[in-house]
Order: structure tokens, then sequence, then C-alpha cells
């Protein structure tokens, strides 16, 4: 999947930056994201902003998860 917007259509794991830890945390369904680093095709964490917030997600949510949406 390359950087830019997509929707997630099934609630998804996210991880959150709450002090000196990171907090899993639900991301609901319908929600929109911006993928934040590179283009990703492994099996590993992928910076994205929801909401403003800096979190992280697997790539391989964001495969099955999330589609593309067009910019505003």
């Amino acid at each position: 999947m390359p950087i830019g917007r997509y929707r997630i259509t099934q609630k998804t794991m996210a991880l959150f930056l709450e002090g000196a830890r990171h907090i899993a945390r639900t991301v609901p369904a319908n929600t929109i994201i911006t993928v934040d680093g590179e283009a990703f095709d492994r099996d590993r964490l992928v910076d994205v902003t929801w909401n403003d917030k800096k979190v992280m997600m697997f790539a391989q949510d964001l495969r099955s998860r999330a589609v593309s949406e067009p910019e505003n």
C-alpha cells in the first residue's frame, strides 16, 4: 500500500504512545487514517496519523482492513 489516506473497514488495533509505553487501543471501523511512513510490504508496524495522533498499526492489518480514500 502506498502512502496516503485510507478508510479502516473493520475495527483494528493501534499502538498509542502514552508516557514511555505503547498502549494497544482499538480504532473503530470507517475511521480515516493517513499512512505517514514508507510504503509497506512486510509484516511490521507502520506509522499512521489518526485524529491528529501519531499511532502505529500493523501493515498486515492495513492491507486486509483498509481501502484507499481520495484526497479532499
